[in-house]
């Protein structure tokens, strides 16, 4: 059992650390021992719940949030953004798009291709990466990209946008998203040209997708590929849980093999697991089982998400 002084002296070195800002170096030479056994002596004062160390900082429930899910699925990086109920769609949207272009801007020094999927998010993204020089550096699109109704949020489009502002250099698909028909789509597929471009999306270091939720939206029917009644097919698909690069995918994070699935020109789920990294940016709660269908079967390693999202994410998973 410890003495008085003893224990006076753990409290002693335990205040000037964490409220007078003294370091272990400064406290050992104080009281004439070695900076390691200040270090125990620290760690002893935590164990004992002498010190009990409170973030008080706005975003620390936040952070503890993604630490937990990045944890629990063993993910790369994890990055949650606050958002409450009732805040703006448009403007929780935008605070993950912004924290992606942060994500994406301090990797560039360490990356040579990057790979993007499409929508609004990806769009606010790009808008938000800041101007830069990186010639080396190649853009390419993960799905196809031409006669979208709404080329803003176009795979093509915002491909270009990102060399553009970072002065890179960038490959198109030369092929719509989805293909009027099967026997189309095999034969966009078998063409050089599309098989090249599928080859370079699948070698990309960083593949940038978002994540729709064909049950209540989707993308495809946001940027006119398919209509009100091809829609409404896939709400009624018993398995489809979500949509992400050229793939309806189901709960297992795998491609329902359906006709829809078999027109569209991309990259599938299944070959994300090849990808080095793919970032998954999105909001809105609706979302959460489409993200985590693909976190549990390995398709994506980083998440940036809002708020009520990854609270959904960590409640499905459990």
């Amino acid at each position: 059992m410890r003495s008085q002084d003893e224990q006076r002296k753990l409290v002693k070195i335990a205040t000037l650390y964490y409220e007078h800002g003294y370091t272990q170096a400064k406290i050992a030479k104080e009281f004439g021992v070695s900076r390691p056994v200040i270090a125990k002596l620290l760690q002893q004062a935590k164990e004992e719940k002498i010190v009990s160390i409170q973030l008080n900082d706005t975003q620390a429930y936040t952070v503890g949030l993604a630490l937990n899910i990045q944890k629990k699925y063993q993910l790369k990086e994890v990055i949650v953004l606050p958002s409450s109920m009732g805040q703006e769609t448009i403007k929780i949207r935008q605070t993950v798009a912004k924290a992606g272009a942060n994500y994406i801007a301090s990797h560039l020094a360490t990356i040579q291709t990057i790979g993007l999927s499409w929508g609004t998010t990806l769009a606010d993204m790009v808008e938000c990466i800041p101007f830069g020089s990186w010639p080396d550096l190649k853009i390419q699109p993960l799905v196809g990209g031409i006669s979208s109704e709404h080329v803003y949020f176009d795979t093509n489009h915002l491909v270009f946008c990102l060399a553009e502002k970072l002065s890179a250099h960038c490959r198109y698909f030369y092929a719509p998203a989805l293909a009027e028909n099967l026997a189309f789509a095999e034969m966009l597929n078998g063409t050089k040209i599309v098989q090249t471009t599928l080859k370079g999306a699948k070698s990309v270091d960083l593949a940038v997708i978002g994540v729709g939720n064909p049950q209540v939206a989707s993308t495809w029917e946001n940027l006119g590929y398919i209509g009100e009644e091809e829609f409404k097919s896939i709400g009624e698909m018993e398995h489809v849980v979500g949509d992400a690069v050229g793939s309806l995918f189901d709960a297992q994070g795998k491609t329902i093999q359906c006709d829809l699935t078999k027109r569209m020109i991309g990259v599938k789920v299944e070959e994300l697991t090849e990808i080095k990294e793919v970032m998954i940016i999105a909001a809105g709660q609706e979302k959460a089982k489409s993200i985590l269908a693909l976190v549990k079967a390995n398709r994506a390693n980083t998440l940036i998400v809002d708020q009520q999202l990854a609270e959904k994410i960590w409640e499905e998973g459990q």
